[in-house]
């Protein structure tokens, strides 16, 4: 491994990409140089210069406004900070995501519903007490709902006991434990409902937005700044070569004689603007409009208003469940002190 790494120079990977890129900006070149239509010239021409700046050959390039910046990074952020949010609610999709149950249990619950053993087929008997919903399902949907059943379970014990006993006599502890069960089972049994309709408007109301804003808002946002880049690569491109032309134009002109300098000279006629300088002016046009366009459609999209919205609604669902699972413990614990009162 040592030998390996001895080996190892990041000189030579940073060779190697260079060579690579110099070879692309040859090909490039090259398909310039037989590309007849002005628009695709242009656009190798671009695309050029992008990996010429990539290289870090020219550093020449046009300043974009700070608004578009500081929205930019905004929006980067809060595209960010959506699909984060939107990895830890996709569990709400998860069917039994808070209740994991360990193998031991697992295997009692599998036998509990094969009464003949692993390869039966009878299951038990429900009681006509049995006020589980879909409580015999191999694998609780959530921690509630078993601990609904675990209680059923108990209750169907404690009532068979009742139904077995001494008809003339009721054993009061029997009924009064068989009661404790039942009411524990059915207090679960609706919070594990409230909780079922929490994770369905969770996931059908606030994971579904949060999607349409990342899978379309953010995808127009970035669509807008890619055609921001693709014309201020074109502006910048043509703009750098008017300006090679210049300099160079610069350098091939002479002074005049000292003798001229004395004539009177006649006034020149402003230069007529070339066809270099009439694409110059529509690519700045394009670039100047692109970039308030997409000034506008990160504007609207890093809006804390829809954000705020859907965090209202997200913790509007949680506290619907949460009064919905105080209102039944407090239901249970009533009958549980009743329960208590006739055994004093």
């Amino acid at each position: 491994m040592s030998g390996y790494l001895s080996n190892f120079s990041l000189n030579k990977i940073t060779d190697t990409l260079a060579n690579a890129a110099h070879k692309t900006q040859d090909t490039l070149n090259s398909a310039i140089a037989n590309v007849s239509d002005p628009q695709a010239k242009l656009s190798l021409k671009a695309r050029t210069r992008y990996l010429q700046e990539t290289l870090g050959t020219i550093d020449d390039k046009s300043k974009l406004p700070p608004q578009y910046q500081s929205l930019e990074k905004k929006s980067d952020a809060l595209e960010k900070c959506c699909k984060r949010i939107l990895l830890v609610t996709r569990t709400f999709e998860v069917e039994g995501y808070d209740y994991p149950p360990n193998l031991t249990e697992s295997i009692s619950d599998w036998w509990s519903l094969n009464k003949d053993g692993w390869f039966g087929t009878k299951k038990p008997e429900k009681t006509k007490n049995d006020s589980s919903d879909g409580s015999d399902a191999f694998l609780p949907r959530s921690f509630s709902q078993a601990i609904s059943k675990a209680a059923n379970d108990c209750n169907s014990v404690f009532t068979n006991l009742q139904e077995h006993g001494d008809e003339d006599e009721e054993d009061e502890d029997v009924s009064n434990v068989a009661k404790m069960f039942d009411s524990w089972s059915k207090c679960y049994k609706n919070i594990d409902e409230g909780k079922h309709e929490m994770d369905s408007m969770i996931r059908k109301e606030f994971n579904t937005k949060l999607e349409k804003i990342i899978n379309e808002d953010f995808k127009k946002v970035h669509a807008s700044r890619k055609k921001v880049e693709e014309s201020r690569l074109k502006f910048d491109t043509v703009r750098y070569e008017i300006k090679l032309k210049e300099t160079e134009n610069a350098k091939k002109s002479t002074e005049t004689d000292e003798a001229s300098k004395d004539e009177t000279k006649t006034e020149e006629e402003p230069p007529k603007t070339s066809e270099e300088d009439k694409l110059l002016e529509e690519l700045e046009d394009e670039f100047v409009s692109n970039t308030t366009a997409a000034v506008e459609i990160m504007g609207e999209v890093t809006e804390s208003a829809e954000i705020l919205g859907l965090a209202k609604l997200f913790q509007n669902f949680q506290l619907v469940y949460f009064r919905q699972c105080v209102q039944e413990v407090e239901a249970s614990l009533k009958i549980l002190g009743a329960l208590e009162s006739d055994d004093n």
